[in-house]
């Protein structure tokens, strides 16, 4: 009885200052994920919405699928395969489906880029960060498509801009 009055304050004190040992000060996004943003190619861009729409990361395992026929997007998330120094997504327009046969209008982005492990901090570890080296993209619904700052790192916020042409701006390709 008295080895165990002295065993439970003793394991007690040892939790918590196991639990003073824990720290906040990481408190930094810890991935390098892509986020693309959608606006109008117009002379003053604006955020758009783009209806019925899929997108998929080609040659990704079962070719990710990030988007099934999603209503209203006007931003997604753009996972860049760690294991290649490119990813190409297909972007579907699957309002076009019923006036192609079935089959939905597509534009490709490829992003070629050089992949550069970086140290954040001891509590934080390292992350990826992508400099971007070429975008190359098709034109069916696309104007086109920007990395203004050259690299994805950790900052949030849109880091990728798609450029779509919208009604009135001028001819169609």
């Amino acid at each position: 009885m008295k080895s165990e009055s002295i065993i439970i304050p003793a394991l007690s004190a040892l939790i918590l200052s196991l639990g003073a040992c824990a720290t906040d000060e990481c408190l930094d996004n810890k991935n390098s994920l892509p986020l693309a943003g959608f606006y109008s190619s117009a002379l003053s861009p604006e955020a758009v919405s783009v209806d019925s729409v899929s997108l998929l990361a080609i040659g990704a395992p079962g070719d990710s699928l990030i988007l099934n026929n999603a209503r209203n997007v006007s931003q997604a998330y753009l996972p860049f395969d760690l294991d290649s120094r490119q990813t190409t997504f297909r972007l579907y327009y699957d309002f076009t489906a019923s006036a192609n046969g079935g089959q939905p209008l597509y534009d490709d982005i490829t992003f070629s880029y050089e992949i550069k492990p970086w140290f954040v901090s001891s509590a934080c570890g390292a992350i990826y960060k992508y400099q971007i080296e070429e975008i190359r993209s098709t034109t069916l619904f696309l104007d086109s498509v920007t990395c203004p700052s050259g690299i994805i790192d950790n900052t949030p916020g849109q880091n990728i801009f798609f450029y779509f042409r919208t009604s009135g701006e001028g001819e169609q390709r």
